[in-house]
């Protein structure tokens, strides 16, 4: 009984205690633009000593800013702090949840945007910058940044060169700045420009869209990211020099925080990427592809490839065509052979399955981070890996980030940062001349095709040529080649980064950094003996009816070492005088050096089990050489590039009495790639901008409801290097037979030009910044224009020299545009809140000077868009299914279009009309064609943007995050050529919209061939020949440089389509569950991702940001469970 008393006596207090605790929540912001205060502090104030032996005494805000603390009741009064800002002691009585906005601090060190070269502070900030946190943009499924970016900054557009796994983005800020060299931004991490991540100019070429390639950026695992800064006009860019006037893209990684406990955080995600949908491509099914093979075969005019398959292989072993072109329809063909073709319709293979799938991928990241007084130490771990929707491809990254800062002494501090990361693709090989791409092999293959012999043994497709056109077929099976070939990439990188940071006295800083990348990538092709591809190999190394290649496979190899350096120092003083006077300087050099070497090497005869290969056996003779020589067959190439650049940089801002500001910056750069007329080495880049506070001006300091209302303007000039060009000679190595020899020679590609000189482009900028009511409304307008010039296009050059053209400055682009961000709190209540960001631009731009060659086929870009688009315009169809066209406002035939006629010629010179002879003709110079094609529209999109929208309520949030495109003009691949039809292949149903005698509400050119009606050949030429043989000698000899049907303006089409990128749902635990977990954090969500695009005419395609192209791979569509735990 004493033992009961005396626990009684103990616990009494406690649970007295306990009755008298209660919980306050809420979030806490930036004043100045809204924004979530993670690891902001709450905690009891000092003045409240009751409470000094209560446990815990604070606690931190996590996501999204929020908070929970369990304080005794008695507490009147807590205190509110966040780095850099002025903390808040707040009155809590008769409240419970609140929203708590904190301003800057004067001496605030966090309120800054970052540059790459200093950290500027907001209220000072006077050029085109935009941020976004990475907590906003993060998604599942995503393996790199770029692609995130999608729709979260007006004026930056990213577009997915492939839906493939790891695929890059196609990243375009504002408008086009040169006519020739490299438009991608210039990628900047912790201060070190980045190389290695431009995208090749013919990314979506059928040579380009399966090639596997690195961008450094997709090293980065994107949960070590905290936030993303883009630099859009000259007073941004103008301090990075070369390349900057692409815009500037800079990443701030993650860091651990000083005075912070150690905090450990794992993430994990599984998503199942849903497979493709098939039906989206509108193929023919197997009875309707044997439908058409029948039309074709009975129309006697078509003998394009006219054996191909699998109806005229069984009329033709029947003999039965001249049966069918005769009769007409099925019916005038024997019972056999109407049952064999109706055996076709139930035959096939369900190739969405074979070569699509639906996969389940995982991604893991892991991070530990924290510090003392004296350091701070940030280590994490990821791990990355996605198999494609189209089998046989996948993506897999590994990261490994440690980063720590630390002081030497009181006032000079040391960092270190060290990323390292490993990706690896995997695909197999296909074939550029023909249709052994994937994406292209679903909408060829016929789909009576079975994939399998009865015998389980791969069956070959009896339509896959060796080139596109000819007859010449090769074993070929589609699964057998994804079976027996590998195409893989691993890319190794190491970036390191060094600074040290010295603060003698107040004001004054002394900063150097020195930034490492080394880049390793191994790229493998290899192919067994029994594959298409090697067959390809074999036919090549044909010689004298012998085939020369090994025995075995092949293999090939390419290592490409990047490595870089970049050093920089840098001076900066900022101080305030009188208190109204504020003056921030800096001052600095740097050195960069790129190096980049690529070994190709070949092996024939690979045996993929032993991994040896055999010699290559070369016969003597001129064969023999040229065997030797030809490029498919060179087992060792070597290529090499060095570049360096010196810069000097200078940097001054003004501000006065906190409302007005001016700033300019000077950098001169200098490089190895100009420089043989020393005053074209270096090129100096400038800017001077401004900004007006007009919120703080007298006459509206009462006016308490506006947060921010500043003006700003910036004028400047960036620069810009195209790397493809040289002041020196430009060549290629090859080799000549001189008098039996083989001799060495240059063939020189574009000849000198000492006058060769940077690109320069001149820019204005004109904002507004606007936010009220606490940041619940708030946004930005922008106004822009730029004009570059001396960009670098070809020119004629007198014949007298030896050479047709050189590179020269010439070229001139304008563009102008404008921007506006809107940001909103449309509801704000104690449990909910919804905020809503939508961003939109519209960008033009003009060629104001180019020269063309008279050689052109194309017409001047001048006085048009970059992304100009010329096409012939059609005016319908006449009477016989053949376009007709626009001249002069009225309706011409094909015929007068080209100026189709016959002439008579003299071969024997005798002047006798009896021995002319009849020929065909018509014009088609270079300048004919030029003025045959008319512009049409441009490739840039008239309205680009972004629409998010965040909901809040308790424990829960929604992020539903979309992007939009409207009027883009795109051009599609034609789904036939009238002149060329192939039966072997498969095409889409639009084939039934094709003008024919018994289909005359066709609406696309008719088929024709070289035959006449009844399948025999052409005799002489007449004055009045057959309109449908002039159709088809047209097309046949029209000039391969302008492909005319190709060319047909039937083939453009305005694209419009707004894409649901993500929708995320969130539920973060409350702290009386996850400290009993012994957690800090506990938090899971859903993610569907790309589950939703609302788009006008992609019909054919996967996807409308790849309309046209017909050898993209579909974008992924995911569906993922995620869990995040702090420790």
């Amino acid at each position: 009984m004493k033992k009961f008393l005396t626990l009684f006596v103990l616990v009494c207090p406690l649970l007295a205690l306990a009755q008298q605790t209660r919980q306050i929540t809420g979030q806490v912001l930036d004043r100045a633009d809204g924004a979530p205060l993670v690891g902001a502090t709450v905690f009891i104030a000092p003045e409240e000593t009751q409470a000094k032996d209560y446990n815990p005494q604070g606690t931190i805000a996590y996501e999204q800013g929020r908070f929970a603390f369990k304080l005794p009741a008695s507490i009147r009064k807590v205190v509110v702090s966040y780095l850099g800002y002025e903390a808040r002691t707040l009155d809590i009585s008769g409240k419970s949840d609140f929203t708590i906005y904190l301003s800057a601090s004067d001496n605030k060190v966090d309120a800054v945007v970052v540059t790459g070269y200093q950290r500027i502070e907001k209220r000072k900030l006077t050029s085109s910058i935009s941020s976004v946190k990475m907590s906003d943009i993060a998604r599942d499924g995503v393996a790199s940044v770029d692609e995130m970016l999608s729709g979260s900054i007006a004026g930056l557009v990213s577009t997915p060169t492939s839906g493939g796994p790891g695929a890059a983005s196609k990243i375009k800020i504002r408008s086009t700045v040169t006519l020739n060299g490299n438009t991608d931004p210039l990628w900047v991490l912790d201060g070190m420009p980045l190389e290695g991540n431009d995208i090749p100019k013919d990314w979506s070429s059928k040579e380009s869209v399966d090639n596997l390639y690195n961008m450094s950026i997709a090293g980065l695992n994107p949960w070590d990211i905290e936030d993303i800064t883009v630099l859009k006009d000259a007073a941004a860019t103008a301090i990075y020099g070369a390349r900057a006037a692409n815009g500037v893209i800079i990443i701030t990684t993650k860091k651990g925080l000083r005075n912070q406990a150690m905090r450990v955080n794992v993430s994990a995600s599984l998503f199942v990427t849903d497979r493709p949908d098939l039906s989206r491509l509108n193929l023919m099914n197997a009875s309707q592809k044997v439908d058409l093979e029948l039309a074709l075969a009975a129309n006697g005019r078509l003998n394009y490839l006219s054996g191909m398959g699998g109806v005229a292989r069984i009329l033709d072993k029947a003999g039965e065509r001249p049966a069918l072109v005769n009769g007409g329809s099925l019916a005038s063909l024997s019972p056999e052979t109407q049952s064999a073709i109706g055996a076709l319709r139930r035959n096939g293979t369900d190739w969405g399955r074979e070569i699509y799938r639906t996969a389940l991928n995982q991604q893991y990241s892991v991070s530990i981070s924290g510090g003392s007084g004296k350091t701070g130490y940030y280590f994490s771990g990821g791990y990355y890996n996605e198999q494609g929707t189209t089998v046989g491809t996948g993506f897999e990254r590994l990261n490994l980030t440690m980063k720590t800062d630390y002081d030497l002494l009181q006032n000079l501090r040391f960092g270190a940062s060290v990323f390292v990361g490993q990706n690896k693709n995997d695909s197999y090989l296909s074939d550029t001349d023909v249709f052994t791409n994937p994406s292209r092999y679903t909408r060829t293959v016929n789909p009576y095709l079975n994939a399998y012999n009865p015998d389980g043994s791969y069956a070959y497709d009896p339509d896959m040529t060796v080139n596109t056109g000819n007859t010449d077929v090769l074993d070929f099976n589609f699964l057998e080649e994804r079976a027996r070939t590998e195409y893989t990439l691993k890319t190794r990188s190491i970036k390191t980064i060094f600074d040290l940071d010295y603060r003698p006295v107040k004001g004054l800083k002394l900063y150097t950094q020195f930034g490492l990348q080394v880049d390793n990538s191994a790229t493998e092709k290899m192919a067994q003996e029994n594959t298409y591809f090697t067959r390809k190999y074999q036919l090549k190394s044909m010689v004298d009816q012998v085939v020369r290649l090994p025995k075995g496979g092949v293999i090939q190899n390419w290592n490409g070492d990047l490595s870089q350096y970049n050093w920089k120092a840098q001076i900066e003083y900022s101080g305030t005088f009188a208190k109204k006077h504020e003056l921030d300087l800096m001052a600095g050099m740097e050195m960069r050096g790129t190096t980049n070497t690529t070994i190709h090497t070949k092996g024939f005869g690979y045996d993929h089990k032993t991994m040896v290969t055999e010699p290559m056996p070369i016969p003597s003779g001129d064969a023999g050489e040229r065997l030797a020589n030809s490029s498919y067959f060179k087992q060792y190439q070597k290529s090499f590039y060095e570049n360096r650049y010196l810069s000097y940089f200078f940097t001054g801002s003004y501000t006065y009495d906190n409302r007005y500001t001016i700033f300019g910056s000077m950098r001169y750069d200098g490089t190895n790639l100009f420089g043989v007329d020393p005053k074209y080495k270096f090129n100096p880049m400038w800017s001077i901008s401004g900004a007006w506070s007009i919120n703080r001006e007298r006459f509206l300091r009462d006016a308490r409801w506006l947060d921010n209302l500043r003006l700003r303007v910036s004028y400047g000039a960036q620069g810009n290097i195209d790397r493809t060009t040289s002041p020196y000679i430009l060549g290629t190595w090859n080799s000549t037979s001189l008098g039996g020899a083989s001799e060495d020679r240059i063939d020189v590609t574009s000849p000198p030009n000492q006058n060769l000189r940077w690109e320069t482009t001149y820019s204005w900028n004109t904002a507004l910044d606007f936010a009220a009511f606490e940041h619940r409304i708030g946004f930005t307008f922008e106004l822009y224009g730029r004009r570059s010039k001396d960009l670098i296009t070809t020119r004629t050059i007198p014949s007298e020299t030896g050479f047709i053209s050189t590179s020269s400055n010439y070229g001139e682009i304008s563009s102008k545009g404008i921007e506006f961000t809107l940001n909103t709190v449309n509801v704000r209540t104690r449990d909910f809140r919804w905020e809503t960001s939508i961003n939109i631009a519209h960008n033009t731009d003009k060629v104001e000077k180019v020269r063309i060659d008279d050689n052109s086929w194309s017409p001047s870009l001048q006085g048009y868009s970059s992304g100009a688009v010329f096409a012939i315009k059609t005016a319908g169809l006449d009477a016989n299914g053949i376009p007709m066209f626009w001249r002069d406002g009225k309706r011409i035939s094909l015929q007068e279009f080209v100026g189709f006629r016959v002439e008579a010629s003299d071969p024997w010179g005798l002047g006798i009309p009896e021995y002319f002879e009849y020929g065909p003709a018509m014009n088609v110079s270079q300048k004919d064609v030029r003025s045959y094609l008319t512009y049409v529209g441009s490739r840039n999109p008239d309205v680009t943007g972004g629409f998010n929208n965040r909901f809040y309520y308790k424990n829960f949030d929604l992020a539903i995050s979309c992007n939009f495109v409207f009027g883009q003009l795109m051009t599609r691949s034609p789904f036939y050529n009238p002149a060329q039809t192939n039966p072997g292949q498969n095409y889409t149903t639009e084939m039934n919209k094709v003008w024919s005698p018994s289909n005359t509400s066709g609406t696309y050119p008719s088929l024709t061939g070289n035959l006449q009606a009844d399948g025999s050949a052409w005799g002489d030429w007449d004055e009045n020949p057959d309109p449908y043989r002039v159709y088809y000698w047209i097309m046949d000899n029209f000039p391969t440089n302008v492909n005319l049907f190709n060319s047909l303006d039937i083939w453009n089409r305005k694209i419009n389509y707004f894409r649901v990128n993500s929708i995320r749902l969130g539920y973060s635990f409350p702290q009386r569950i996850t400290r009993k977990l012994r957690m800090t954090g506990l938090r899971v969500h859903f993610e569907a991702r790309n589950p939703l695009v609302i788009a006008t005419n992609y019909d054919g395609y996967f996807d409308p940001e790849t309309y046209g192209n017909i050898y993209a791979q579909p974008m992924a569509r995911t569906y993922s469970v995620g869990l995040n735990i702090t420790f």
